[in-house]
């Protein structure tokens, strides 16, 4: 069975005893286990009815207890067991002896890279549950999950700009899941991403760019942040378009602190995409790091480091400082309290 086999038939409400998730793509695999929570695990139980465990931590009494525990609400209980390719023999005679009677309740789900298919263990998940292999995608299929990923957010991304991206970062999903979202993050308002927009942000996957500076910014990392901006100009960003990012962060923290933390995610997506309307999870969870780096700053320290970002646009347009020394002094007054 492959990914969206096992996607299709979660969604259809089908979820059997057992699962092990083969193959060296690790992205899918917590995707598909994303899907199998949301599916049994009731909100606000999950300590109750999930648990994650490794065979190379749990001893066998431990795994065959939370294997066997009843779900304490809802119907099912899901059991994740990771690194079952390292298992020891004895872990995995307790594993086979588990699956020739399952507890009805509960979804067990092995995790591994490579399985001997030899095996007892793997013959007897292949009989009595099922197999889900998670095989790398091909560069071509790579480039249709980036144009996929980035249209379920809203956006289109042009054929150029997805072929870049998948060159500029490799077949890792889950470092272009990141580089994904700071894509769309600084590319809004605007409706579609261009090569131009991925090469003036993630370059060529080897240096810093914008978002490692605003993101040191709002986590207040001040030697990183420094490090970020010497990067950045050496490569040879301009500087008007670093000062003009970085007083968007700014604004938006400014404007979220002036909620006194009482804020929704949905408002705050409006504050930091304003005009696009409808939001998905995906931008909540942005919402939710802005709302929590908002916390580390006061008021003032934010009115204060607006009004410095007006000083430095005034120094640099006008020569008054040399452009590297005024973006140093303008990020050391943001930061350092």
């Amino acid at each position: 069975m492959r990914y969206r086999d096992l996607i299709k038939e979660i969604e259809d409400g089908t979820v059997a005893s057992a699962y092990l998730f083969e193959g060296e793509e690790g992205y899918f695999k917590e995707e598909a286990l994303k899907k199998l929570r949301e599916a049994l695990v009731s909100p606000g139980y999950e300590d109750f009815d999930y648990e994650d465990l490794s065979c190379r931590d749990a001893s066998i009494s431990h795994l065959l207890e939370s294997i066997n525990i009843l779900p304490f609400r809802g119907e099912r209980r899901l059991v994740v067991v990771r690194d079952m390719d390292s298992s020891s023999p004895a872990h995995g005679k307790a594993l086979i002896e588990y699956l020739r009677n399952p507890v009805p309740s509960t979804c067990l789900v092995g995790l591994g890279r490579k399985f001997n298919r030899k095996t007892k263990l793997y013959g007897t998940f292949r009989e009595r549950g099922k197999v889900v292999s998670f095989y790398p995608l091909r560069d071509e299929e790579v480039v249709d999950w980036i144009r996929g990923r980035v249209k379920k957010e809203g956006k289109r991304i042009s054929p150029q700009a997805g072929m870049y991206l998948q060159e500029s970062v490799g077949n890792d999903l889950q470092r272009l899941r990141g580089e994904i979202e700071k894509l769309i993050l600084f590319s809004h308002p605007k409706a579609s991403i261009e090569k131009e927009d991925v090469q003036n942000l993630v370059g060529e996957g080897r240096e810093p760019g914008i978002f490692d500076l605003t993101r040191a910014i709002r986590e207040r990392k001040v030697p990183r942040a420094l490090l970020s901006l010497s990067q950045l100009l050496d490569t040879g960003e301009k500087p008007t378009r670093i000062h003009a990012l970085v007083a968007r962060e700014i604004k938006i923290l400014l404007r979220l602190k002036e909620k006194g933390g009482r804020i929704a995610p949905d408002e705050a997506c409006s504050i930091i995409f304003p005009g696009k309307g409808h939001y998905t999870r995906f931008y909540w969870d942005i919402a939710r790091s802005y709302i929590q780096a908002s916390e580390g700053f006061t008021q003032e320290e934010l009115i204060n480091g607006y009004h410095q970002l007006v000083e430095t646009e005034l120094s640099i347009k006008t020569g008054r400082e040399d452009e590297r020394r005024a973006l140093e002094k303008m990020i050391l007054s943001l930061l350092v309290r």
